[in-house]
């Protein structure tokens, strides 16, 4: 994959069987494998846990609220200021780096610049499904969650001086993430996001330190609650360049007989969309696929690439996992915030469409072995 194909998408628990979760002790989330031959036997997710991700969802589309969040992932430290609005235009949002370099990123809608003040430049383009980690976007509509996630209560914490209520979504197989929030008692705003591997060891923390609310009524702006005005082409400060002005046009779609699809979908993940997009570096266009399973995703990108090239050495330090696969002259990559066992699976079973459902696509997968992973 391209260093501009991956910057733009940085810009936009697996057991066998069934993990069930049912301990809190000391903030760890302890979980105990239950291999389950027959599915009937697999537990049923609370209603009040499922209740619970219902609110928290809608809490954080509908509240005014800022304050600082941390990120956290192995050595990787980040901590963010975020001002959150609810206009009747839609979600308006300010997010400032507080290490590292400094970058701010403001949201209207489906609509957002990023600027780095440091190198004077600015990018206009379109929103991420996913803004943050510390998102409730990712769970919406958490019932259809039941399939591949068993949803559950895990009792009382605290965070940034707040009570918060513990839901586990523990997975029920080996293809993807265990995820513990903490949701707000009263705001029922996402105070904590946590994601635990195969054996229930955290490997990213996502958590305010301090949050605030705006009281209802008080649409005065202030030095507490600034406007978020987003800039244009015509306001852009003074001196900076712009980089990219996103989609010039919308994505086109692949035809169902076109190009490459992922068969057979992994258990659990379908494939969103397929749509031919533009690389901002080269101007050459490649294919783009969304899969998921309603909560983890990962994108596959398919590249005309005759010289293969090796794995970008930053490219996985961002909390995600990928694999490349070279299929004569096309560069297959998949990255996503999901297992490496499913990441894996999906760059394996990326074939031709035209080949999906003949004894040449079924057998793709055992016949390319030169499959980069990190």
């Amino acid at each position: 994959m391209t260093r501009g194909i991956f910057v733009g998408l940085l810009c936009s628990l697996a057991a066998i069987g069934t993990v069930e979760a049912n301990t809190y002790e000391s903030g760890t989330f302890q979980a105990h494998v239950l291999l389950v031959v027959d599915s009937s036997d697999r537990p049923v997710s609370e209603p009040g846990a499922i209740q619970l991700l219902n609110e928290m969802t809608q809490a954080m589309k509908k509240t005014d609220y800022a304050g600082t969040y941390v990120h956290l992932r192995g050595d990787q430290i980040d901590t963010t200021k975020l001002w959150h609005r609810a206009t009747a235009k839609g979600e308006q949002e300010r997010l400032q780096t507080m290490s590292g370099e400094p970058r701010e990123v403001i949201r209207h809608g489906n609509h957002c610049e990023c600027a780095w003040p440091l190198r004077k430049e600015v990018v206009f383009g379109d929103f991420p499904s996913v803004r943050s980690r510390l998102s409730g976007a990712r769970f919406d509509h958490p019932e259809t969650l039941d399939a591949n996630y068993h949803i559950v209560n895990l009792g009382l914490s605290r965070v940034a001086d707040h009570a918060c209520h513990l839901v586990g979504l523990v997975p029920r197989d080996q293809f993807r993430y265990g995820y513990k929030l903490c949701i707000d008692n009263e705001s029922r705003l996402l105070l904590r996001m946590s994601i635990y591997n195969d054996q229930g060891r955290p490997i990213e923390h996502d958590f305010f330190t301090e949050i605030h609310f705006r009281p209802q009524g008080d649409a005065t702006p202030s030095q507490d609650w600034p406007d978020i005005p987003m800039d244009t082409p015509q306001t852009i400060p003074p001196g900076y360049k712009v980089v990219e002005r996103g989609q010039s046009q919308p994505a086109e779609p692949l035809q169902p007989e076109q190009g490459w699809i992922v068969s057979p979908d992994l258990p659990g993940y379908t494939t969103k969309s397929r749509v031919w997009r533009i690389n901002p570096v080269t101007g050459h266009r490649f294919e783009h696929m969304v899969v998921t399973d309603g909560l983890s995703t990962a994108s596959v990108f398919v590249e005309d690439m005759p010289q293969p090239k090796a794995l970008d050495p930053d490219a996985a330090k961002y909390g995600m996992n990928i694999a490349v696969r070279q299929v004569g002259p096309v560069r297959l990559t998949v990255i996503g915030d999901l297992p490496m066992a499913a990441v894996e699976q999906i760059c394996k079973h990326t074939v031709l469409a035209k080949d999906a459902n003949t004894e040449r696509g079924e057998r793709n997968p055992m016949q390319t072995p030169n499959q980069e992973a990190r």
